[in-house]
């Protein structure tokens, strides 16, 4: 049985066509499933897995990644055989590929990227919900949710990640929010920004959570007290550090599950996508995500 490919094309281009036409070549032979609109991914992996396939392929961005995540689960919840689960596959051809990367893939190398996926080779990683919503590298509440709500697809489309960078500046005109985060061992935590990462890395090559393993069962969390240049000068200089031991305007810590609460509504976004909004409660998901990796 072929293992299928669900390919976000993300435009009728050119290169988009040419993109394809590189996945239908690949060998051996892949059965290719085109979507055309957002969440159809969900739906098709959901699909291809109740079908049988042991490996369903994302291949996009981290926003399609997350989507066939989400399919994958649904399949996934119901089997009590942990055997039987249907692996993810990546093939990272999207605008972002921040979990391709963590999970140390040959980059825009398809063929490269294929052999690994056929042949054989799984690795089991921790699998996190955010309320009902599936992630696998990385989360936040605030700032960067309230980038990827301004990054319309057209933006993406036009300035490719420099979109986020565009967005980022609108947003930092507003009031920021203030959040609460509650921890089961320690008091209530106060802060405008929550990034947290089942993964070093965030949004590029650069590790932004030094301490982070995606298969330790813990979630790091970096929280912002502000977000006015002192934590923009403390976060930058202690990921060129590796280090936040000396930050006094952030907190960096690790933790199975928490709760990100606040007096107005701001959202939250798992793995590049957005969610929904606060409340919002971090944890283990059931039963860990097998990757093709």
């Amino acid at each position: 049985m072929p293992f299928p490919i669900i390919l976000n094309p993300a435009a009728r281009s050119t290169r988009a066509s040419s993109l394809e036409q590189r996945i239908r070549f690949l060998q051996p032979a892949a059965e290719v499933h085109l979507t055309t609109i957002p969440g159809e991914a969900e739906d098709m992996a959901f699909a291809l897995a109740e079908a049988g396939h042991a490996v369903v392929v994302a291949a996009g961005g981290d926003g399609t990644v997350n989507e066939v995540i989400h399919g994958l689960a649904r399949h996934n919840a119901k089997l009590s055989d942990t055997a039987q689960h249907t692996a993810l596959g990546v093939l990272p051809v999207g605008t972002m590929n921040v979990f391709a990367y963590e999970m140390k893939l040959p980059g825009r190398d398809l063929e490269a990227c294929w052999q690994i996926i056929t042949s054989g080779k799984r690795r089991e990683i921790d699998l996190w919900k955010a309320n009902e919503e599936y992630f696998a590298q990385l989360a936040g509440v605030g700032l960067d949710a309230e980038i990827v709500e301004a990054t319309t697809w057209e933006m993406k489309k036009r300035f490719g990640p420099l979109s986020y960078a565009i967005s980022a500046t609108s947003v930092l005109s507003r009031e920021a929010p203030q959040l609460q985060v509650l921890l089961d061992d320690r008091p209530p935590l106060h802060g405008s920004i929550v990034l947290v990462g089942n993964g070093q890395h965030y949004g590029g090559p650069v590790p932004v959570f030094p301490q982070a393993k995606n298969d330790d069962g813990l979630l790091d969390i970096i929280l912002f007290h502000g977000r006015g240049p002192l934590e923009v000068f403390q976060f930058l200089s202690s990921i060129a550090s590796g280090d936040f031991s000396d930050c006094n305007d952030l907190d960096y810590l690790q933790a199975k599950s928490f709760r990100v609460e606040s007096a107005s509504i701001v959202p939250f976004e798992v793995d590049g996508e957005l969610g929904k909004t606060t409340p919002v409660l971090f944890q283990p998901a059931p039963f860990k995500l097998i990757v093709a990796a």
